[in-house]
């Protein structure tokens, strides 16, 4: 069994977090940063690196498997494979989430 803390979950819980701060009040750039709060854009770098790390993982699985490594699993590679698919899709529907909301403000009449 894969040991996946991130998880695909953590993606959604950032970008979630993330957006519901931004909405929450004044712009972040005007709040004051406490320890562990992190802004939007840093929400949204730490999501790419962790669908990128996954990607790669499976991509250096796969590699190991078709060199017929005796520690790599067919399992194990699907599973990483499928994970790291998941993370890419969460990442894509957020970004067309976020162009969709920013094309819709530019829209409204003033």
């Amino acid at each position: 069994m894969i040991n996946n803390p991130a998880g695909v979950g953590a993606v959604g819980g950032l970008l979630s977090n993330a957006v519901t701060d931004a909405l929450a009040g004044s712009p972040l750039a005007n709040k004051a940063k406490t320890v562990g709060q992190a802004s939007f854009a840093d929400a949204i770098a730490q999501a790419l690196e962790q669908a990128n790390l996954s990607a790669e993982k499976s991509a250096e699985l796969g590699k190991r498997l078709q060199m017929d490594d005796p520690t790599a699993s067919v399992e194990e590679t699907v599973i990483a494979s499928n994970i790291s698919s998941l993370q890419f899709t969460a990442v894509v529907q957020a970004r067309n989430k976020i162009l969709q909301a920013y094309n819709d403000i530019m829209n409204m009449p003033v």
